[in-house]
C-alpha cells in the first residue's frame, strides 16, 4: 500500500485515528481525530497524548505507561473498551477506544482508533425518555380504565339490584312490554359489566408479566372445553384435537386465548348448524402453531385486520353476543408470548385462527420431568 492510499484511508475514516510514541509524544491526528476533539493536527503533533484525556484518565495513564516500560506488560493493548475524552474547548465526552502497539523504524509506539459516542448517547437518553414517558402514559391510562370501572360498578349494581327487585315485586303489574324493556335494561347492565370486566384485563395486558411456566397444552384444552360442556351440549357441538405439545407461556393466559376462540366458534354459527371445532398443533422451529377450526358463518377477508381491533364488530349486537374485545384481548396476550395471531376464512367457510407460542426448552423438560 502506498503512501498516498494511506492517506486516503486515514482521511477518510470516520473514526479517529492517533499515532504516539513510547513516551506518549503523539506522532500522526488524523482529519477525524481533529472534528473529533476540535484540535489541529499542527496543534497536537508533538504534545503529551494526555491532553487529550480528563482526569482520571490522565493520570491513569502516567501510570500505565511507567509500568510498561519498567515490565513491559500491558492490560489495555488489544482490547477496546469504553473511555472518556476531553476536548480542546475543555468539554468531556464518551468514546469507543482501541489501542494496539506498532512499530516503525525500530521506534515502539502505539495506535489509538477511537469513536465519538456522544451521538449515540443522546439518542440512548432520548429513547429513554420517551420510554419513560410512554410507561407514565400507560400507567396514568391504566389508572384512569380502573377508576372508570369502579366509579361506574357502583350505579351499574344499583341498576342492578332495582332491576331485580321490579322483577321480583312488580313482574304481576307490567304488560308484556314492560316485562320485555325490564328483561332488556338487566341483559344491557349484565353486557356493561362484562365489556368493565375486559376493558380492565385489556388494559392490564399492557404491563403485566406473563409469568411463563412449561404446561401441557391438552390439559388446558380439556379444562375449556369442560367449562363450555353446556354451551356444547346445547349446540350439538363436537370438539376433537390433534396431538397437543407442551410449551412455555403464561397458562392462564393461554387458556383465556383457547376460552375466546372456542367460545366465538360456538357462537358465530349458522341457523341450525352443529358447531364443529378441531384443535391442533403444528412445530415451527421454536414455536407451536395451535390452531382452532370451526364451520362457521366465516368472515371476508377484508374484515381480517379489523376484527382484532377493540370494539370493531361485524354483526349487529342483537345477533350475536359479544363486548368486542375477545380477539383484541386474544392478540394482546399472544403478542406477549412473542407471538403472532392471525386468521385464514371465507364467508360461510368457516374460519381458522392460528396463534403462536414458544416451545418447551431444556429447561421446561427437565422441570416436566421432575413433576408428579
Amino acid at each position: 500500500m502506498t503512501k498516498s492510499q494511506l492517506q486516503a484511508i486515514t482521511d477518510t475514516s470516520v473514526d479517529g485515528i492517533i499515532l504516539s510514541d513510547a513516551e506518549g509524544k503523539v506522532l500522526f491526528f488524523s482529519r477525524a481525530s481533529e472534528r473529533i476533539f476540535g484540535y489541529s493536527s499542527d496543534e497536537i503533533v508533538g504534545e503529551d497524548v494526555r491532553l487529550l484525556m480528563p482526569s482520571p484518565y490522565s493520570e491513569a495513564h502516567s501510570q500505565y505507561m511507567a509500568n510498561y516500560r519498567e515490565t513491559g506488560r500491558h492490560t489495555i493493548i488489544g482490547i477496546g473498551r469504553e473511555v472518556m475524552g476531553r476536548r480542546k474547548s475543555g468539554e468531556v465526552f464518551p468514546m469507543d477506544l482501541y489501542i494496539g502497539e506498532q512499530e516503525a523504524g525500530g521506534e515502539a509506539g502505539f495506535v489509538a482508533v477511537l469513536r465519538d459516542l456522544t451521538e449515540r448517547r443522546q439518542d440512548e437518553e432520548q429513547r429513554r425518555r420517551l420510554f419513560e414517558h410512554s410507561a407514565a402514559i400507560l400507567a396514568e391510562q391504566i389508572h384512569f380504565v380502573h377508576a372508570v370501572s369502579h366509579d361506574l360498578r357502583e350505579p351499574l349494581r344499583m341498576i342492578t339490584s332495582f332491576c331485580g327487585r321490579l322483577q321480583g315485586d312488580y313482574r304481576d303489574r307490567l304488560d308484556a312490554r314492560g316485562q320485555e324493556y325490564l328483561s332488556l335494561a338487566v341483559a344491557a347492565a349484565e353486557r356493561m359489566g362484562l365489556i368493565l370486566d375486559d376493558l380492565v384485563e385489556f388494559a392490564q395486558l399492557s404491563t403485566e408479566k406473563e409469568g411463563a411456566s412449561p404446561f401441557d397444552s391438552s390439559v388446558v384444552l380439556a379444562q375449556e372445553v369442560e367449562c363450555f360442556a353446556e354451551a356444547i351440549r346445547r349446540t350439538g357441538a363436537v370438539v376433537t384435537q390433534g396431538e397437543l405439545p407442551w410449551v412455555v407461556a403464561n397458562p392462564i393466559r393461554f387458556a383465556r386465548v383457547l376460552q375466546n376462540l372456542i367460545g366465538n366458534a360456538l357462537k358465530y354459527v349458522g341457523e341450525g348448524v352443529s358447531p364443529r371445532i378441531h384443535v391442533e398443533a403444528a412445530r415451527e422451529g421454536a414455536f407451536w402453531r395451535f390452531s382452532v377450526s370451526d364451520n362457521g358463518i366465516g368472515i371476508d377477508p377484508r374484515h381480517f385486520g379489523r376484527i382484532f381491533e377493540p370494539f370493531k364488530r361485524l354483526h349487529p349486537r342483537g345477533r350475536y353476543d359479544g363486548t368486542g374485545l375477545g380477539l383484541a384481548i386474544c392478540r394482546k396476550i399472544v403478542e406477549g408470548f412473542g407471538g403472532t395471531l392471525s386468521v385464514r376464512s371465507s364467508e360461510g367457510q368457516g374460519s381458522t385462527f392460528s396463534f403462536t407460542v414458544a416451545a418447551e426448552g431444556e429447561a421446561a423438560e427437565d422441570d416436566r420431568t421432575k413433576a408428579p
